[in-house]
């Protein structure tokens, strides 16, 4: 095998890749079948090599097409290698997406033409049998250890926690135990992706007297008040008396915190007029908010830079693709890429009116 830098012109999808069930005759035919059967892991890759480029701990692996041939076939990578092509002309896949798509599509490929990406790092096999043992050991599991092993949810959460970012529930855990409400124990045994579940629906936050502004748990509630429903859900979860089917919905997760004990709720009666992070709960429930305490107050529209705002203001929104766009929105300058922002802003609310009528069923002249 050889290690080399070659350029996207000279890689070609392969068309007997095991994710292509279908015969294909043409680079175009592979690009647009592993479109259409991944088209939102295709999209979200694509908008993921524009905000951060490449991933540095993978290379292609590859083989000559022939002896004498300047051009390779890539036996592994050709999901980012569709990605890249259709960053270098989305028109080389037309057809298989919608206009909205579409529209999305040729705005980050005008980002990705800013900064593109002129050499790949390569393997280059002699054949495909060469390459057999790397491809298989990286697509058919753990292979008692000689494969990748992936993390569990303890682990990703660790890492993060070490990387300095902690996630809104991991952000209640440490409240509660920082505070004496909860043991190290009670923590370990309950399962973070269900209380991640619980929070990320808006019903739920409601009853339990929090909210998350820019990835951060805030309350109106001193610390006594809002750990009551915070206290409740730790316990249910640990004790397994609320396992993680009885949640997986939506409106299950609603019909759990509608149905709790007033008494296991908090009072909101007894808010504040400003958020506080949760960790700045104030200890006591009478008087005035502390002036020392921390309050996320609401930026000035002058200051804004963003159509939508970064603070004070967060939505959680199920769909992906919808969230995607969300997330570039908060994030692209709206006087640096006024169009750009206007084009996505469209698809935003187009997108969120399709769901939203799909939703709920509703009847309209299109079918959706």
């Amino acid at each position: 095998m050889i290690k080399k830098i070659l350029s996207l012109s000279e890689l070609k999808v392969d068309t007997e890749n095991p994710r292509i069930v279908e015969n294909v005759e043409s680079q175009k035919e592979a690009l647009q079948y592993i479109l259409e059967k991944q088209q939102k892991k295709i999209l979200k890759l694509i908008s993921d090599i524009v905000e951060n480029g490449l991933s540095p701990i993978e290379s292609f692996l590859v083989m000559p097409v022939d002896n004498d041939s300047n051009e390779f076939i890539v036996l592994e990578g050709n999901r980012r290698l569709a990605a890249l092509k259709i960053l270098e002309n989305p028109n080389f896949v037309e057809g298989s997406f919608g206009d909205s798509l579409k529209k999305t599509l040729i705005e980050l490929s005008r980002r990705y033409k800013e900064n593109p990406i002129n050499g790949l790092n390569c393997v280059i096999f002699d054949s495909r049998e060469e390459a057999q043992h790397w491809i298989e050991l990286k697509h058919t599991g753990q292979n008692e250890g000689a494969g990748v092993v992936p993390w569990g949810a303890a682990e990703a959460e660790r890492f993060r926690r070490r990387s300095g970012q902690k996630p809104p529930h991991i952000q209640i855990l440490d409240f509660l135990v920082n505070n004496s409400y909860i043991s190290n124990e009670q923590r370990n045994s309950t399962p973070i992706t269900s209380l991640k579940r619980l929070i990320s629906t808006p019903q739920v936050r409601n009853k339990l007297g929090i909210d998350i502004v820019d990835g951060k748990v805030c309350t109106k509630l001193n610390e006594k008040e809002v750990s009551k429903g915070l206290i409740s859900v730790v316990e249910d979860l640990s004790s397994k008396r609320i396992r993680t089917v009885d949640i997986y919905l939506a409106d299950d997760r609603k019909k759990y915190v509608n149905n709790k004990p007033v008494d296991q709720l908090p009072d909101l009666s007894k808010e504040y007029d400003e958020l506080s992070p949760l960790e700045d709960a104030i200890k006591s429930s009478e008087g005035k908010k502390p002036a020392t305490k921390k309050k996320i107050s609401k930026p000035s529209n002058k200051s804004r830079k963003t159509l939508i705002p970064n603070r004070n203001f967060s939505l959680l929104i199920d769909e992906s693709r919808i969230n995607d766009i969300y997330h570039e929105l908060r994030s692209l300058n709206i006087r640096e890429y006024t169009n750009a922002v206007s084009v996505l802003f469209r698809v935003f609310l187009e997108l969120s009116l399709d769901c939203f009528i799909c939703g709920f069923k509703l009847l309209v002249q299109q079918h959706c």
